[in-house]
């Protein structure tokens, strides 16, 4: 029989939780979290107040890439570059190379990832990255 390991509704909340404490501190600059599971589907969401489009879809997308490429989405991005003239070349218009999209890991396996939006991608990536690391310090 096959297992696979999954991110949870309880560490998908926690991780949204966590995001939005911190980046409630800047409330002028409202972000946007999405945490999804190993195949990329969405498990948990949130949005400050004054989130735009953008900030809602892209948040979805690093999530979605980052689970669904087993590796942070600026990361993915970086090394897609000199392969792939564009992302959409390989058939999945999901996919993004912006950072933002941090993978969730349970020792090798890949069981989620958290997706931010709304800032600089640094800033992004460093919110997400909170997350994970909240996570991975939790035991969960």
């Amino acid at each position: 029989m096959y297992e696979a390991k999954l991110i949870g509704l309880d560490q998908a909340r926690a991780a949204v939780d966590v995001v939005l404490a911190k980046a409630g501190e800047d409330r002028q600059r409202p972000i946007v979290v999405a945490v999804a599971d190993s195949e990329g589907d969405l498990v948990a969401f949130a949005r400050m107040d004054g989130a735009g489009y953008l900030a809602r879809s892209m948040a979805v997308r690093k999530a979605y890439t980052a689970a669904r490429m087993g590796s942070d989405s600026g990361a993915f991005g970086e090394r897609m570059e000199s392969i792939v003239s564009a992302l959409n070349d390989l058939g999945d218009p999901k996919l993004v190379g912006f950072k933002g999209g941090v993978c969730v890991r349970a020792g090798d396996h890949v069981i989620g990832a958290v997706g931010v939006s709304g800032r600089s991608a640094a800033e992004d990536e460093d919110l997400a990255r909170a997350a994970v690391d909240a996570l991975a310090d939790s035991g969960d």
